[in-house]
This record gives C-alpha cells, sequence and structure tokens, in this order.
C-alpha cells in the first residue's frame, strides 16, 4: 500500500466530511444528516447527502459517494494521492517521506506549473520592454490602467519562433515538458518552436492561483489568418471546460451575485471599474462543469454576454446550464449591440451597475428577444411577435 492506514485514517479524522464538503457545497441539516444540490450532477431538488456519523456523501440523483478523500478527488479533479495530500495539508499533517508511492504524476504536473508561472513572467517583462511597447500602447489604448495590466499579469509574446523556447531551455525545461505544457510545439522536422508569437497574452489562473494556461490575442491587423485567440489545449493542469477567466479574483466578492460575461477584456474591464464580481467563460462553449463551478460560490447569476449572433445563442445555452444547477439566473441586454467592455469605456461602472439592476428574468429575457426584428406598430408586426 502507498502510504499505513493509519496515516490515511487520521487524515480522515482531521477533516470532518461536513467542514470539507461545505466549502463546497450550500449544506442543510435534515436531522443528523445534512442535504444539498449535488456538485456532480445538475439538479433543482437535492439529492446530494452527507453523514457526518460515518464521514461518508451519497448522491442518490447521479450515484456519486464515499468518504471524504473520494469527494476531493472528484471536485478538484485530483488522483488519490494529489487528494490525500491535500487534505493532509488541510490539516497540517506531513507526508510520508517513506511511503513508497509513485509521485511522478504529482512531480510532472508541479513541474507543469512551474513552466507556466516562468513563462508568464516571461510575457510579461517583454510587454514591459520596448520590444513591447506597441502591445502596452494597444492595452492602454483600450483604457486599461497600469494596475491593472499588473493585477491581471497581462504580457506579450515576442515576434519570434524560439525566444521562450531558449528562456526556459536555460531554466532547465526538458522538450516533453514544454510540450505538454503546450507553450511549445514540435515542427515537422522534429524541432521546437514557441506557440504564441506577437500576441497580447492573458494568463488563466486557478482557484489556488497557479497559472494553468494562456489565451494569446492577435495584435491589431494581425489575425488576417482568422486566428484572433490561440489558446492552451487541454494539458495535464489544464481542461478549458472546467476554467472560468478571472474566477480566483471573483470568488471573493460573488457570494450573492456573479457576473458571467464572454471575454477577458470585458472581465478585465468590470474589475477596473470596481465590478469585481465578474467572470468571462472564454468564448461561447459553456459547459455543464463551468455550470457547476460557478454555483460553488454565488447565489445568483446575471448573464451579460455579446449582443451578436453568437453571444445570444450562448445566452440560452447558459440559461439552460446555469439553471440545472438550481442558481437563479438573468440576464443584461446591453444597449446598442456593445459588448460590456464597450460599454463601461463610454458610460462608466454605475451606469453598468444600473443595467444589472435591470436585468431580465428567463421569460422576460425570451419575451424581449423574440419582439427583436419586428415592427410592434404594424399588425402584421404584432401577429407575427405573437406568433414566434
Amino acid at each position: 500500500m502507498a502510504v499505513s492506514d493509519e496515516f490515511i485514517l487520521e487524515v480522515k479524522a482531521r477533516n470532518d466530511i461536513e467542514s470539507v464538503v461545505g466549502g463546497y457545497v450550500n449544506l442543510k441539516r435534515a436531522g443528523s444528516l445534512l442535504k444539498g444540490l449535488c456538485p456532480f450532477h445538475g439538479e433543482k431538488t437535492p439529492s446530494f447527502t452527507v453523514y457526518p456519523g460515518n464521514g461518508s456523501f451519497y448522491c442518490f440523483g447521479c450515484g456519486a459517494g464515499g468518504d471524504v478523500i473520494t469527494f476531493i478527488r472528484k471536485i478538484e479533479n485530483l488522483d488519490y494521492m494529489e487528494a490525500l495530500k491535500l487534505l493532509a495539508d488541510r490539516a497540517g499533517l506531513a507526508m510520508p517521506e517513506d511511503g513508497g508511492y509513485d509521485d511522478s504524476m504529482r512531480k510532472l504536473r508541479l513541474d507543469l506549473l512551474s513552466i507556466n508561472r516562468e513563462t508568464a513572467r516571461f510575457f510579461h517583462a517583454v510587454l514591459l520592454s520596448e520590444e513591447g511597447r506597441p502591445a502596452l500602447d494597444y492595452l492602454l489604448g483600450r483604457g486599461l490602467t497600469m494596475t491593472t495590466i499588473r493585477h491581471f499579469g497581462l504580457g506579450f509574446a515576442p515576434d519570434s519562433w524560439d525566444r521562450l523556447l531558449r528562456h526556459l531551455r536555460q531554466k532547465g525545461y526538458s522538450e516533453e515538458e514544454l510540450i505538454l505544457a503546450n507553450v511549445c510545439g514540435r515542427g515537422r522536422n522534429g524541432g521546437l518552436y514557441d506557440r504564441f508569437r506577437k500576441r497580447v497574452m492573458f494568463p488563466i489562473i486557478d482557484l489556488r492561483g497557479s497559472v494553468v494556461a494562456f489565451s494569446g490575442r492577435a495584435m491589431p491587423g494581425e489575425d488576417k489568418a482568422g486566428q484572433k485567440y490561440v489558446n492552451t489545449s487541454d494539458t495535464p493542469v489544464f481542461k478549458k471546460s472546467h476554467h472560468i477567466f478571472a474566477m480566483n479574483f471573483a470568488k471573493n466578492a460573488c457570494a450573492d451575485r456573479l457576473i458571467l460575461v464572454e471575454g477577458q477584456m470585458d472581465a478585465i474591464s468590470l474589475h477596473q471599474a470596481g465590478i469585481t464580481n465578474a467572470v468571462a467563460v472564454q468564448g461561447t462553449a459553456f459547459t455543464t462543469e463551468q455550470a457547476r463551478l460557478i454555483a460553488k460560490y454565488t447565489k445568483e447569476v446575471v448573464i451579460a454576454m455579446d449582443a451578436d449572433g453568437a453571444g445570444k445563442k450562448a445566452t440560452d445555452k447558459i440559461l439552460r446550464l446555469v439553471g440545472e444547477t438550481g442558481l437563479p439566473v438573468k440576464v443584461v441586454r446591453i444597449p446598442d449591440g456593445k459588448d460590456p467592455d464597450e460599454f463601461v469605456k463610454k458610460n462608466g461602472g454605475e451606469a453598468f451597475r444600473d443595467l444589472l439592476s435591470g436585468a431580465s428574468g428567463d421569460i422576460e429575457y425570451r419575451l424581449l428577444s423574440a419582439r427583436d426584428g419586428f415592427d410592434l406598430s404594424t399588425n402584421d408586426g404584432v401577429r407575427r411577435y405573437l406568433n414566434k
């Protein structure tokens, strides 16, 4: 066995399941049990039950169940030893040094996180150099302050095929690690190259404060090939469907309400305007996993997606997926077809807060959306709207 039974029992004893699960799920007492909405599948009626007496949980909806270690494994997407170490750290216990278990995956993940951290520092330093001046001018021209740029760790990938590669090699990272981190790719000739070139870089930071991925935006006029954004693919430390941009900051300000926007610049602009409970889904491909993540941290979601066709389709999907978690959902319709970034730049944070106060519920939003394109001053327009 990897570690002794005694150590595992000690970890469980020091991490009572009620307090651990309660950090992720809003639990309500029902006699000697605790109940809440299951974090592993969408539901509106609580079927997730915690049994403090024997330190276990079970969901009568999806069948998920087990002890406190199993819960942490599933909720944090960890292997057994990583979950055990997380709980040991939480309890102030040191993992046995002579356990004899294979720690290679954990070490690999730590190495990849180290590569990402060093890469983020590299991109940020380039942004603040003379070489990065055009990118810095672009961000300042978009209305961002230096304080905001530093707060979000924004950067710039230089116009080079191997600058980052050479920098990371000097730090001692192997080619295999650089490929696994997805900061480098392998060309047809077998050599490595930088994946991000001549792009404004947005680091993606997880809830623990680790840089897990990057999103690179082409400079204005440089996206002729149709690749406005280049993003990190899934890696051992990152799955796009499980992460939300700026959630590491918003988690401390969204207990009552979370604002969901489409792009990184939308979220960053709102934070700069003092609206720090805003997060971005990084596009329109919202997922069930993201909906469940949101449900752990807030009581209400307000959707403020772009007003174009893709944004409207994404709003409909988010309404459905977030609704399945049991959270109330509202929608903000931004005037003149603007996105949150444009609106805040022109009108300020207070004007956006006024929009939030007038957010529509699900049914009202659908009725208002159905009016688009119809002239309600005519009988024919009214008839067609009512039919829709």
